[in-house]
Formats: C-alpha cells, structure tokens, sequence
C-alpha cells in the first residue's frame, strides 16, 4: 500500500518542526547554562577579592 505523496510531506515538515524546537531549545539552555554558570564565577571571584584587598 503506497502513502500518499501529502501525507508523506506533513510527516516531514512535521519532523523537521520538532527537530527545529528541539534545537532552539537545546540552544536556549545552553545560553542560560553558560550565564548562570558565569555569574557564580564572577560572585566566587567577589569574596577573593575583598580578601586580597584586605591583607
């Protein structure tokens, strides 16, 4: 039984849809991870500092 050529082209670009969300939201927790990640090492650096600054 062969699919029809529309039905085909929906299964598709409803992949392609999903594979592009997953991909946005891949990057989009990358971003956060990489921001988050940066504000802890620059509040870690903080209280270094301050040390050094008072010996």
């Amino acid at each position: 039984m062969l699919i029809p050529v529309l039905t085909v082209r929906r299964i598709l670009i409803l992949g392609l849809v999903v594979v592009a969300l997953v991909a946005l939201a891949d990057g989009v927790a990358r971003h956060e991870l990489r921001t988050a990640t940066r504000a802890m090492t620059l509040a870690d650096a903080a209280p270094q500092a301050d040390r050094a600054s008072d010996e």
